[in-house]
């Protein structure tokens, strides 16, 4: 089923997305790594000979790399050596995919958690990346809850005006305790990067073994969905629910390079026993077939009246063993509201 229905909303451009290693300077709560890990910091160029490997075999002719930690710009381990090491490695990318005739672009995916030394560090990488025509960018995150201590938002916030429109995406992920958060109290700041204009995009949690304190029951993402909606419309995904007749799935079939140098999918990033128990299907190295297929069917997505529109979702989010369920698919019913709000509101979809 998965070949009729989701093959023909796959986004053309493939998602590679590339774990140097897993050290960093900040404790997500709902983080899965071992943050203290150093293997893979002395040699990031070690990942070329599985990227290699990737594209050789890549279908697509666009690639989005990805390329994060752990923490890539953390002030402890971020020096003139690494960055050289990442030139090196953004140059190897380059080589790699004008031999297999692949257009590219790097995101650099950080916490802006760094210092006055560490941003001179990035700019140098941006300014090189332009100067020898490779294109990269910046990509952070932002979370009101279980991210950043008093003091890391503080640089957080000083280092989003720093940087300014050269952050091209701003990530925020719907965890249960995020999302209680942002509808109960608000969020200033948040507030404030969406009058900025800022693109944020609203990511699915993948279970793992904190899932029954982080997973947002259908309930809950149903009425945050609404609030956005309502209060929030710029957003993505829900800007393009509201806005296209027709979008891309949501899963983008990510490949990964682990800091281990593990090829994979995203499902492989739960292979804690803990986690694997959080789920009802086997989770395979590489293929998610499984899961896409039994998502399909039992949503009926086929039949669905909003397929074309509709994203949905996280398949490894939706195959969360517990998960707290409506009677009927909380993306239907989110799309039945947008609806009614666009004929309230005189939205007109492209």
């Amino acid at each position: 089923m998965r070949e009729f229905i989701i093959d023909p909303k796959r986004d053309p451009e493939q998602e590679y997305t590339i774990h140097l290693f897993e050290f960093c300077n900040l404790r997500c709560s709902f983080c899965w790594q071992n943050h203290e890990d150093t293997i893979g910091i002395d040699n990031v160029v070690d990942k070329l000979p599985p990227i290699e490997k990737l594209i050789s075999k890549e279908l697509r002719t666009k690639v989005l790399f990805n390329i994060m930690g752990g923490e890539v710009f953390a002030p402890a381990i971020y020096n003139k050596n690494l960055n050289e090491g990442y030139k090196l490695l953004s140059k190897g990318i380059e080589d790699i995919c004008k031999k297999y005739n692949k257009e590219f672009v790097i995101n650099w995916v950080t916490n802006l958690v760094t210092n006055k030394e560490g941003n001179d560090l990035i700019r140098d990488l941006l300014d090189w990346s332009k100067s020898n025509n490779i294109s990269a960018r910046l990509t952070t995150s932002y979370d009101p809850r279980g991210r950043f201590n008093k003091t890391d938002l503080q640089i957080f916030k000083d280092n989003v005006e720093h940087w300014k429109d050269e952050l091209t995406c701003f990530s925020c992920l719907m965890t249960t305790s995020n999302l209680e958060f942002y509808l109960t109290n608000g969020d200033e700041y948040f507030d404030y990067l969406y009058k900025s204009g800022k693109y944020i995009y609203f990511d699915y949690y993948m279970p793992d073994h904190a899932a029954k304190q982080q997973m947002p029951g259908d309930e809950l993402l149903l009425k945050f969905f609404k609030w956005l909606v309502d209060n929030y419309p710029n957003t993505h995904p829900v800007r393009d629910w509201i806005f296209n007749k027709k979008n891309y799935a949501s899963c983008r079939t990510s490949k990964l390079i682990l800091a281990d140098g593990t090829l994979c999918q995203c499902g492989n990033l739960t292979q804690h026993p803990k986690s694997l128990s959080m789920y009802k299907s086997p989770i395979k190295k590489m293929d998610n077939s499984e899961i896409e297929n039994k998502f399909l069917e039992k949503y009926n997505c086929a039949s669905c009246e909003f397929l074309d529109r509709c994203t949905l979702g996280c398949f490894m989010n939706r195959d969360y063993k517990y998960l707290e369920e409506l009677d009927e698919c909380v993306f239907k019913l989110t799309h039945r509201y947008i609806e009614d709000v666009r004929v309230q509101r005189g939205y007109e979809a492209r």
